[in-house]
């Protein structure tokens, strides 16, 4: 079975498969199948040389002119840059784009580096050493977006969602927006516009856009609401039109592999840029399926895709695509940050996916959507999960806690009544299955 970039390998001998768990890897244990089917992308072909590469892109931009003929001396420069749940590469990138506000004579102290949290908890100070790089000591300033500070309210959307955006960020005279492109489960692609809202958007203007996944004609998500999906998708649109209002000046997004290397990278006009980014992430990571599987064992990818549940369900949702309705889906994600969210896991108080989708649209919050998503897979399939996570609050959201693989695939046998030709998932925090209909 092949995809444009990807493939399944079937009839793989037992012994192979290594999952990433956190920071760590797993093996598939010796013996546990007699054959298993693997999804995977091909591997993307790196540039010779990574910095001549970023170099390249970002004097090339994509429907714009290069930053540094686009910003004056006398600005103050703006950069939105990924939190600790999403390696976007930053330190590798942000040297080019200071190249840029350099040469057009912005001196470093006039750069702030926003660091867009969204509605995610604070970095600490060493995650953010770590996350600017070198850099940091520049001269340049650090600060973190939140959602419950001075916010300045830049209008409202035709949706009606209101725009309210950090007033630090746009005290600034010009807005340069990075990240790294990944499938969204619901807002199409990461990156883009997502790094102002909701990455330094007020905790209202988040729950609004995310609210759009719901259809506005009756109840259950909105049938364009998923990822890989752009064009009608009302989420990714909503958000477009709020960003549109801050008119973002530049955009520097990479593609990286699940390795977390770099092997493309986008800069230019902010939806432009983006766009083409989501169509090259697409031809990468994409993959097409024959069948659905009555078995699937995925890995979110590791730290940070697994740093907790709510950014596991990503993974979870890719995985979810290729197993069989009624089928078992083992999902290995650590969590070491636990559900990610203190708004999360009440909601699982609710043990019927509609009952909770009529609380959660009558008292909406972000985390009670995904709470939803993972609520309604764990009907559709057993969801088996692999984590750090307690094993009470695993069964609490209808899911079976296993504390390791072999414990799960046990668990799975006893679900299923039997150990069918599972399909493995190496890195399901990236590629997007594509089954037939």
């Amino acid at each position: 079975m092949t995809g444009p970039h990807g493939h399944v390998r079937e009839g793989i001998p037992r012994s192979c498969g290594v999952l990433r768990y956190g920071r760590k890897s797993l093996p598939l244990p010796e013996g546990a199948f007699p054959r298993v089917d693997v999804l995977a992308a091909k591997s993307p072909h790196l540039p010779p040389s990574e910095e001549g590469h970023i170099g390249q892109r970002i004097a090339r931009p994509v429907g714009a002119l290069p930053l540094s003929r686009l910003v004056r001396r006398s600005d103050r420069v703006a950069v939105a840059i990924s939190d600790v749940t999403r390696y976007s590469a930053t330190e590798k990138i942000l040297p080019f784009l200071l190249r840029e506000t350099d040469t057009a004579g912005i001196p470093r102290d006039r750069v702030t580096l926003f660091v867009a949290r969204g509605t995610h908890r604070a970095m600490t100070e060493t995650e953010v050493r770590e996350a600017v790089g070198p850099e940091i000591d520049s001269g340049i300033r650090v600060e973190q977006s939140d959602p419950d500070a001075d916010l300045a309210d830049m209008g409202t959307t035709s949706r009606g969602t209101r725009v309210l955006v950090s007033r630090r960020v746009m005290e600034h005279d010009r807005i340069v927006l990075t990240g790294t492109i990944s499938f969204h489960y619901f807002a199409g692609y990461g990156g883009g516009r997502k790094a102002l809202v909701p990455g330094c958007a007020g905790r209202e203007t988040a729950h609004q856009t995310h609210f759009r996944i719901f259809r506005a004609d009756g109840p259950g998500k909105h049938p364009m609401a998923r990822p890989g999906m752009l064009a009608g998708n009302p989420v990714h649109e909503d958000i477009v039109e709020a960003v549109s209002m801050a008119s973002p000046t530049f955009l520097v997004n990479t593609l990286l592999t699940p390795e977390k290397r770099i092997f493309d990278l986008v800069a230019g006009h902010w939806i432009k840029a983006h766009e083409e980014g989501c169509a090259r992430y697409a031809k990468q990571f994409r993959v097409r399926i024959r069948k659905r599987y009555p078995l699937v064992i995925a890995s979110a990818g590791g730290f940070p895709k697994d740093i907790n549940l709510i950014q596991s369900h990503k993974a979870m949702d890719n995985a979810f695509l290729a197993t069989e309705p009624g089928g078992a889906l083992i999902l290995l994600a650590e969590c070491p940050d636990g559900f990610g969210s203190s708004h999360f896991f009440p909601w699982f108080r609710h043990k019927d996916p509609d009952t909770l989708e009529r609380e959660l649209r009558g008292n909406y919050q972000i985390y009670g959507q995904t709470a939803l998503a993972v609520l309604t897979k764990a009907r559709a399939c057993r969801v088996i999960l692999v984590s750090s996570l307690p094993p009470g609050g695993v069964e609490a959201m209808g899911m079976i806690p296993a504390a390791d693989l072999p414990e799960a695939i046990d668990a799975a046998e006893r679900v299923l009544g039997e150990r069918p030709v599972p399909l493995l998932i190496p890195d399901a925090g990236y590629v997007l299955p594509d089954p037939p209909m």
